[in-house]
C-alpha cells in the first residue's frame, strides 16, 4: 500500500545507478521528477508513496507535471537528464560516457566518432 511507482525512460544511454539512487533519495516522500537536459521534457516521474503514477509525458512534461503536483528532483544528476531524441542528444551522452555495449553497437553502426 505505501508503495513508490515510477517510470523510467528507457532513453538513457549513460545512465548511472549512483546518479538514480541520489534521485531517487531526493524524492523520498513525495511525487518527484527528473526534467530532462533541456528542462522540457521527463525522464523519471516517481509516485508519491501509496498514490498513483499520474504520468503527463508529451511535448512539454515537465511543465505538466509541476502543474500536476510533482516536484522537480534538482540533484546534480546529468546522466538521467540525458535521454536521446536528436543525434545531438546522443553526442552529448557519449561524453558523459557509454557503456561496453551501447558503444560497441553504436560504432558497429558507425554512429560514433
Amino acid at each position: 500500500p505505501d508503495a513508490v511507482v515510477g517510470a523510467l525512460q528507457a532513453d538513457l544511454p549513460a545512465l548511472r545507478p549512483e546518479e538514480l539512487s541520489a534521485a531517487l533519495a531526493e524524492a523520498r516522500g513525495t511525487r518527484a521528477f527528473v526534467a530532462d537536459r533541456q528542462g522540457t521534457g521527463t525522464t523519471l516521474l516517481l509516485s508519491a508513496p501509496g498514490a498513483r503514477l499520474r504520468p503527463r509525458f508529451g511535448p512539454g512534461s515537465a511543465h505538466a507535471h509541476t502543474l500536476s503536483g510533482a516536484r522537480p528532483i534538482t540533484a546534480p544528476v546529468p546522466s538521467l537528464r540525458g535521454d536521446v531524441d536528436t543525434p545531438g542528444d546522443l553526442d552529448h551522452a557519449r561524453l558523459l560516457g557509454l557503456g561496453e555495449r551501447t558503444r560497441a553497437v553504436l560504432d558497429r553502426a558507425c554512429l560514433l566518432s
